[in-house]
Parts: structure tokens; C-alpha cells; sequence
């Protein structure tokens, strides 16, 4: 089984976390945004004009999040390395795209972090892992099909069996 890399590269994506989500305006969040509307503070060249300074314009938010990898993944392996911002037909698709990747990309960060327990049975939290780790590059079709599954109810389930795990160690 192939280990996703769940680290972010903000360089090798398309500002996607900038565009695609929303944000409600309050102590983390400068403003009201709403999902799929791009950011003001986002220059036409993909880069946040505040990021310097996020967290005094307010937006900690911003400079607290991750996505785990999830907005290269789509870039680059879902898209080609395109942009919505070069190609405007690719919005829609690619936020929600995003937004299925981060689902994913965020059980699998869960998985990792059950994965240092001492497991009672480790092979089921690797055959999770597997379930969410597609054999090639990530697609929309293979996130659609994952997705409309049971794999999420089934991973959240699998992780509530381990509070015992969890209060030994």
C-alpha cells in the first residue's frame, strides 16, 4: 500500500482552501466569505496578499488550517496541475473536489494517529487505510465512488472502539 504524504504544499496547489471554503466572520476570520467565492486578500497569482500578516488582519484562521496535503493532490493529480483561476469552468469541480479530498485526507490523519496506539488489531486500521489510498492518482470519480460508500461511518465507527485503547495509554 502506497503512504499518502498528508503534508501540505501550498506551492504546488491551486488556492484551493482560499476559494473553495467558507469562512464566518469572528475572532479567526476577518470577514464573511462563502464557499466557493475567492478570498479578497487572494492576488490573481494564487498567493494571500496578507500572509504575512494573517493573524493581525484576522485571519488566524487561515494561518492555523491545513489541509493535509489534500489541495495538491487535487491540483496535481486530479486536474493536471490546472487552475480554476486559469480556466473558470474548473471551479465548481475542483472545490468540490477539494472538499471530498479533504474528507479524505482527514480520516486518513485520524488513521495515522490510531495507528501509533497499540492496536488490538492492526490490520484493520491498515485496511482502512488502504480503502482511502487509491492505487494510482487521486480522481474525482475515485473520490465520488469512495465517498458515496460507507467508508466514512465505517472509519469514525472503527475509531470509537478504541477509547479503551486511548484511556490505557
Amino acid at each position: 500500500m502506497t503512504q499518502v504524504d498528508l503534508t501540505p504544499d501550498c506551492s504546488r496547489c491551486a488556492a484551493l482552501c482560499c476559494a473553495a471554503l467558507a469562512f464566518d466572520k469572528g475572532p479567526k476570520f476577518g470577514i464573511d466569505k462563502p464557499a466557493g467565492a475567492p478570498c479578497p486578500n487572494l492576488s490573481s497569482d494564487a498567493r494571500c496578499t496578507i500572509h504575512a500578516g494573517l493573524a493581525d488582519a484576522g485571519f488566524g484562521g487561515c494561518e492555523a488550517f491545513t489541509c493535509h496535503g489534500a489541495g495538491q493532490r487535487i491540483t496535481q493529480e486530479a486536474f493536471g496541475g490546472a487552475s480554476w483561476q486559469d480556466d473558470p469552468t474548473l471551479a465548481a469541480p475542483m472545490f468540490s473536489a477539494f472538499q471530498d479530498a479533504l474528507r479524505i485526507h482527514n480520516l486518513l490523519l485520524l488513521l495515522d494517529e490510531a495507528s501509533k496506539l497499540p492496536l488490538p488489531d492492526p490490520a484493520q486500521c491498515a485496511a482502512f487505510r488502504a480503502v482511502l489510498t487509491p492505487d494510482g492518482p487521486m480522481t474525482t470519480t475515485w473520490l465520488r465512488d469512495t465517498l458515496a460508500s460507507d467508508i466514512s461511518a465505517r472509519v469514525m465507527a472503527y475509531l470509537q472502539t478504541l477509547r479503551d485503547v486511548v484511556a490505557r495509554t
